[in-house]
């Protein structure tokens, strides 16, 4: 990162204590909740510094909770944990800017602090950082993508502390509401949405394409259009918390998901504030609507892919090949290698996750007539471990389609063999057309929801792709998981009442889960016995029996979403009339 600069602006009782009333924080120290007025004075410090930022035309930044935490806690620890008043950047435990945020969960780029030693108003502390070289070049470096903000004054003599900390995590590409301001009193707001840093290796994303944005998680009924940094977006109407969501698509699908909240109406109570709005990142995701279709195993991944858009993607010796454009292929081109045997070309990196297993898919496709014998091979070096080579026929390729073939391997690096490698060699007279190699985890047993611990342990909002298998050589295509449950569901799709001379149903209760945000629903019954209602997040049956003579009765309730895409729920109900008394028979049991 440029300019990381770490200086200190001393400020102490020159400056007024007396202009914002503030609430200390608890004795107990950092890990009590910050009060809220220093919570105000933290998200008005970050709004000010954006817009310092927006007037040199640089991106705002996004408030990181990993950031935060760790600011909060060095101006906690500046004044609790010091016998005199102390301006540095170096904790009681010997910890820099870059290894406390790193210890309090920031795993992106980070080290880069402004502090000021005293309690200062929001005005006071950026103004004072922007009239300081130092400070200014931190507050306007264009490589940080998020901030966090630590206030801290004690209540028994003023004494306070006020740290501002960078960060830039080259897997999240943040969305930032009106500046990340804290609150607003219009629906129309504008957005600032992030491309991903575009970077090497299987794991790196090309630039973005696309972009949807939604006010609901599930993006129902949003459409991708042409990606573009700053656009405007119509919050939800009302009061409270509104949350904006968006996603990107780079050109060989991979997705990235992110959001950002404002609070509509004006200054939140001091209950509405939470550090929930803040941007985040986990060790895992949990994911829904995973189904097999009969291959019982599944695998995920978070869009690897090495193919010939790798920049360390060459042919070594062989005749000369290219790259052919086919929209049918991963990112749209394949790398063509004429007939002729003996052409060799590998795709590599250094940088993945070592020591746990892995699938690699590599996709080929063989255009053109084909010897019935050998025409190829593909192996994985991986590390220290060169695997078996997968000898490729002409009944492999047949068909001219695109084929993949699964090569497991455990990349197990050394200080002189640090490469994942994927090779591939013509040994015959047909034409190679290879278009990309897909890793994903090793098979897991198919079950929904299933919550993946992400390689890595940053998840950030990145599209995972789920693939189906036996854990042999039967597969499916891969699709991008949901990480949301379904839009619509019911905790019961079956009701059956019953009705004696001495048994009177009771009303039924099913809950109506809408995760995804209030869908409009419609409801419609067909039987004149039943009543129907909906209250909040549950749908009321009611059978009314009366007049009925004995036997069966059927009828359906229908709850339709008025959001498009939304499939409707049915619930199946049925009455069962019967003449006399119900007798209850209570059976013995045993424990055995």
């Amino acid at each position: 990162m440029q300019h990381k600069w770490i200086a200190c602006f001393l400020s102490f009782l020159a400056l007024s204590l007396s202009l914002i009333s503030a609430r200390a924080q608890s004795d107990s120290g950092p890990q009590s909740a910050q009060s809220p007025a220093m919570a105000y004075n933290e998200f008005e410090t970050v709004y000010r510094t954006n817009l310092e930022r927006r007037a040199q035309g640089l991106a705002p930044l996004r408030s990181n909770l990993q950031l935060t935490e760790a600011a909060r806690w060095f101006s906690w620890d500046s004044v609790e944990n010091r016998a005199a008043d102390y301006c540095g950047h170096q904790d009681t435990l010997g910890r820099w800017p870059d290894v406390r945020t790193r210890d309090f969960g920031y795993l992106g780029n980070s080290g880069a602090e402004n502090a000021f030693c005293g309690y200062v108003t929001p005005a006071q502390a950026v103004q004072g950082w922007m009239n300081s070289p130092g400070h200014r070049a931190n507050i306007l470096d264009p490589n940080s993508r998020e901030i966090g903000l630590g206030y801290y004054r004690r209540a028994s003599d003023g004494r306070g502390y006020v740290t501002q900390d960078f960060g830039a995590d080259p897997a999240y590409p943040p969305l930032v509401i009106e500046n990340e301001a804290l609150y607003t009193t219009a629906t129309q707001v504008a957005l600032y949405l992030y491309d991903r840093q575009v970077s090497g290796g299987f794991g790196g994303f090309l630039p973005a394409q696309q972009m949807r944005r939604s006010n609901n998680r599930c993006f129902l009924g949003a459409n991708w259009q042409p990606y573009q940094t700053e656009s405007s977006w119509t919050l939800e109407g009302g009061s409270g918390w509104r949350t904006v969501y968006a996603q990107t698509r780079d050109a060989l699908g991979r997705t990235a998901t992110v959001q950002d909240s404002i609070y509509l109406g004006g200054l939140p109570p001091e209950s509405a504030l939470s550090d929930a709005v803040f941007s985040s990142q986990s060790s895992s995701v949990t994911l829904y609507q995973l189904d097999g279709g009969g291959l019982p195993q599944m695998q995920f991944s978070l869009g690897w892919v090495a193919d010939d858009s790798n920049e360390t993607f060459h042919q070594w010796w062989g005749a000369s090949g290219s790259t052919i454009s086919d929209p049918q292929a991963l990112g749209g081109s394949v790398y063509r290698i004429p007939s002729g045997a003996g052409a060799f070309a590998w795709v590599w990196t250094t940088d993945f996750t070592a020591n746990q297993p892995f699938v690699a898919y590599v996709r080929l496709r063989a255009p053109g007539s084909l010897p019935p014998g050998e025409i190829g091979r593909i192996w994985v070096q991986a590390g220290q471990d060169e695997l078996p080579q997968r000898i490729l026929y002409g009944s492999d390729l047949a068909g001219g389609g695109f084929v993949e073939f699964a090569l497991p391997f455990t990349f197990r690096p050394t200080s002189q063999d640090p490469f994942l490698l994927f090779k591939f060699e013509t040994s015959g007279s047909a034409t190679l057309d290879i278009d990309a190699v897909t890793i994903f985890s090793s098979p897991v047993t198919v079950q929904s929801p299933y919550t993946w611990t992400v390689p890595g342990g940053n998840y950030r909002g990145q599209g995972v792709w789920v693939r189906y298998t036996n854990g042999s050589n039967t597969f499916s295509e891969y699709a991008e998981a949901y990480t949301w449950s379904s839009p619509l569901s019911l905790s019961s799709n079956h009701v059956r009442f019953i009705r004696a001379n001495n048994l009177v149903p009771h009303p039924v209760h099913i809950a109506v889960q809408q995760p995804c945000g209030a869908l409009g629903l419609l409801l419609q019954d067909n039987a004149a016995w039943l009543t129907a209602s909906l209250d909040g997040d549950s749908l009321q049956l009611v059978a009314d029996a009366d007049g009925l003579t004995a036997g069966t009765y059927s009828a359906t309730v229908t709850l339709t979403p008025q959001v498009s895409g939304v499939a409707a729920q049915t619930v199946a109900v049925e009455l069962w009339v019967m003449d006399g008394d119900i007798q209850l028979l209570h059976l013995p049991t045993i424990l055995r």
